[in-house]
């Protein structure tokens, strides 16, 4: 099994397919938006000039590790499923086209092959976010002032505020968070990839779902906040970004096993219709 996740993962790895995504990760990253002093929201591309223009002086808020927390902006988002798995959506659907699908399904048979084709999709996506989320941390480290540019109790204060303990442990639960993140945000490219064949619902459908979704976990919260709830956390659990917040509590576990659900739930959809010959 663990040879069939690598060979599929493999695949999708052609370079077009990983470069194209990454670029577009980063340049979404800088396009987040933050407000400045005088309380008006502007990109981080705008931020970035003005500070190295000198147009707005140096904040500790402005600095590059609490910049590289938030690049999780809205716009990254929403497009985050079909940059993830853009690569495995073309790969699946060459496959169907040329006929390899029918091969590698005698060959490897159709379990394995489902679900080496899941599992391979998910990595990929948590891979391909994971490497723009970290070319993302350097060009805010050019870009920003660093952490150690500022007196030692703007530091305490930022490390308090936004970075924890360690800047070491922030590193590691950002990276590990933005690997979680790409693999949430393939399962609707995933999901999509293996029921359709059509160009344009494979492009289209996994930001319809995306959007579909956010605005569902929205709607919940506001509901509850209407209906006089102290605290819609359950429902702020299940929003993407919040699956970058690694931590330990249950209100980020029970959102982590609700997606390894929903993966199993796809493999095993995946595994009988291609039994039943609906999908070849």
């Amino acid at each position: 099994m663990l040879r069939c996740i690598g060979l599929e993962f493999r695949k999708n790895c052609y370079w077009p397919y990983v470069l194209l995504p990454v670029i577009g990760i980063v340049c979404l990253g800088f396009g987040n938006t933050v407000y400045d002093a005088s309380g008006e929201s502007i990109t981080l591309f705008e931020l970035a000039g003005q500070l190295r223009a000198g147009v707005i002086a140096p904040d500790i808020s402005f600095s590059a590790p609490v910049i590289w927390q938030q690049g999780l902006g809205s716009w990254l988002v929403l497009f985050a499923p079909l940059l993830v798995s853009f690569g495995y959506i073309v790969t699946l659907s060459s496959e169907r086209q040329n006929g390899q699908m029918k091969f590698e399904l005698i060959r490897a048979g159709s379990i394995r092959y489902c679900a080496s084709k899941v599992v391979s999709g998910a990595l990929f996506g948590g891979t391909v976010f994971l490497t723009g989320y970290v070319l993302f941390g350097l060009a805010v480290n050019i870009f920003f002032p660093t952490l150690s540019s500022f007196r030692a109790e703007e530091q305490s204060l930022c490390m308090e505020l936004y970075l924890g303990n360690s800047m070491l442990s922030f590193v590691f639960r950002r990276l590990a968070g933005a690997f979680m993140f790409g693999v949430f945000s393939s399962v609707f490219g995933i999901g999509v990839a293996v029921f359709f064949e059509d160009k344009y619902m494979l492009i289209c459908l996994p930001f319809l779902l995306n959007y579909i979704y956010q605005q569902i976990i929205q709607k919940t919260a506001q509901r509850l906040y209407a209906d006089g709830a102290d605290s819609a956390v359950w429902a702020e659990a299940f929003y993407p970004p919040s699956i970058a917040d690694i931590s330990a509590d249950r209100y980020w576990a029970v959102p982590v096993l609700a997606l390894l659900l929903v993966y199993l739930a796809v493999t095993a959809a995946f595994c009988i219709s291609v039994k039943r010959g609906k999908i070849s």
